[in-house]
């Protein structure tokens, strides 16, 4: 729920990584653990692909037309042991292909108050475990990576 002038604070949001699937007939169900313990910080890049046209018309200036993207949400925080989403994602940084990928989900309400629920095939990469001075808490970092388009319920219009 958005707090006073319309802000919204960031542990207002749930994500979630999938640890284990079940595979049945044309689906696959998640079981999820949540990115909570340890991390303090998540940001969004969208990278989007941007076509830009200058057409005589518009004097010099752009027409934009996003034409693509590769969505990815970074987590950084401290190295717990024994949290169960970050000894799954820390239990793979030296796996390679298909041991990388899994499932996120993220959820968060909206100005009205309506749960919403995004949804995403992705791949775990630059999985960083240890970092930092000899007397701190590890450093760590994480890429979730989208592969392919989420699924958001309900559809934000």
């Amino acid at each position: 729920m958005a707090g006073t002038y319309g802000l919204t604070t960031m542990h207002n949001l749930t994500a979630s990584i999938g640890t284990s699937s079940e595979k049945e007939a044309s689906s696959v169900t998640w079981t999820y653990a949540p990115l909570e313990d340890g991390f303090d910080n998540i940001s969004e890049a969208l990278n989007e692909v941007v076509q830009q046209y200058f057409f005589l018309s518009d004097n010099g200036f752009a027409r934009n037309h996003v034409t693509g993207m590769a969505p990815a949400f970074t987590l950084t925080g401290r190295r717990v042991m024994g949290d169960a989403a970050q000894d799954y994602i820390f239990g793979q940084k030296y796996n390679l292909d298909t041991a990388r990928q899994s499932s996120f989900q993220l959820k968060y309400s909206d100005a009205a108050g309506t749960e919403h629920t995004i949804t995403c095939d992705c791949t775990i990469c630059n999985i960083q475990e240890w970092s930092g001075a000899t007397t701190d808490d590890s450093a760590i970092s994480v890429e979730i990576r989208f592969d392919g388009a989420p699924k958001i319920t309900p559809p934000v219009e």
